[in-house]
């Protein structure tokens, strides 16, 4: 029973008690107003609460049952929806521990991140301070020039030349003019007794000014003084002459710049930089350009060797065609005299047949000997002749030709 009806029976019973109370006024009004008011309020107690407990019993075992009935059903819905909510349980377990191992390996990628970044900042440190001092070192000429000289070796090498195969010499004094000694950096050697000067000073000191400014002005400033250097030394090395001086040299030196960067510097602020160069008989090569000039050489000293294979072998082929022109000579005569031992030998047989074997056999048949070998057995000539190859024919037919 719903709670509604609780209601409606309460109304009830406050209808009934009311209509109660209205009648005992009324027959108090007739008899004695105390007495029977007495008795109404001892009636209408007692009935009020007679209904009351009714009530709240009624109220309270209607209670029980719907307590118990709702808490069935609440624990069904509780099952039900525990058992839909298993699969979302055991999957948020599985994601939690997933998220557990994501968040360890989180923590150790992080270590690692953490140690990583401090390994490349101590590198970075470390090739700041390298760098430094490479910039201090490229500031003294003597290391500049070491460094280019260094590069260009390697360049040699890499090209497949050697110094110990006098493919190029390094430092040479060469006699000059008025008494005076040239040293030019590398000297490579070409085919025909041809020789290339390469020189790798050059003057960087206004560059790594630049390069280590933040002063746009100051660097460009810096920038058209290493263009001016790099025309001076152009124009020194040019005065040098090595072509008149060295034998051999070809019209032109060759002035290594250690780094493409370098020349672009110069040729940004000063563009007449390489018509310039090239109207004083320098060569201005980069570490690639210079790759380039190198490997021609040693193209052309491939070339120049497969020439003097190909001499080779056709005078070694002259001679021996020559030594099988003799060697087939010595064969026919070889030939000829085996025929002539093969025609005396069987003329050797023919006389034994007809004149001693006859003769023999009759001194047995006369009693001269009674024991040993009987001569019956013929002996047979032989008529094979020595064959001569065709071709000692036609190699006596070209000779004699």
């Amino acid at each position: 029973m719903r709670i509604y009806d609780y209601f409606l029976m309460a109304l009830m019973l406050g209808l009934v008690v009311g209509g109660c109370s209205v009648w005992m006024f009324t027959r108090a009004r007739l008899g004695t107003e105390t007495e029977w008011g007495d008795r109404f309020k001892a009636i209408a107690s007692d009935t009020l609460r007679q209904s009351h407990e009714s009530f709240l019993q009624l109220a309270e075992g209607r209670l029980k049952q719907t307590e118990v009935s709702a808490s069935a059903h609440l624990d069904k819905k509780t099952t039900a929806i525990d058992e839909m909510l298993k699969p979302v349980k055991e999957t948020l377990g599985k994601m939690d521990a997933q998220i557990q191992a994501m968040e360890k390996h989180r923590e150790g990628a992080y270590k690692e991140l953490l140690k990583a970044v401090g390994m490349s900042n101590e590198t970075q440190q470390k090739l700041r301070e390298d760098t430094g001092q490479l910039l201090q070192a490229l500031r003294s000429p003597n290391t500049r020039g070491q460094w280019g000289e260094i590069q260009v070796r390697r360049i040699l090498e890499m090209t497949g030349m050697s110094e110990h195969t006098s493919d190029f010499t390094s430092q040479q004094h060469i006699p000059g003019e008025e008494g005076a000694f040239l040293r030019p950096d590398y000297v490579v050697k070409m085919p025909g007794d041809r020789c290339v000067v390469i020189d790798s000073k050059v003057p960087l000191s206004a560059y790594l000014d630049g390069a280590q400014s933040d002063d746009s002005v100051f660097r460009a400033a810096s920038m058209q003084k290493h263009a001016k250097q790099m025309r001076e030394h152009i124009r020194a090395l040019s005065s040098k002459a090595y072509w008149d001086q060295v034998d051999g040299a070809a019209d032109f030196a060759v002035l290594f710049v250690p780094g493409d960067h370098f020349l672009a510097g110069a040729l940004d602020c000063d563009p007449d930089l390489i018509e310039y160069s090239n109207s004083n008989n320098v060569v201005l090569a980069t570490p690639m350009t210079l790759v380039a000039l190198l490997r021609t050489v040693a193209l052309s000293w491939r070339q120049e060797n497969l020439r003097e294979n190909a001499q080779k072998l056709g005078a070694l082929g002259g001679e021996l065609y020559n030594s099988i022109a003799v060697m087939t000579e010595h064969v026919s005569d070889v030939g000829r005299k085996l025929g002539g031992s093969l025609e005396s030998y069987n003329k050797l047989v023919g006389s034994i047949e007809r004149n001693v074997l006859p003769k023999t056999r009759r001194l047995r048949e006369y009693g001269a000997t009674k024991e040993g070998k009987d001569l019956t057995e013929a002996i047979e000539p032989i008529d094979l002749q020595a064959r001569q190859p065709a071709v000692i024919h036609s190699i006596g037919k070209d000779d004699a030709a």
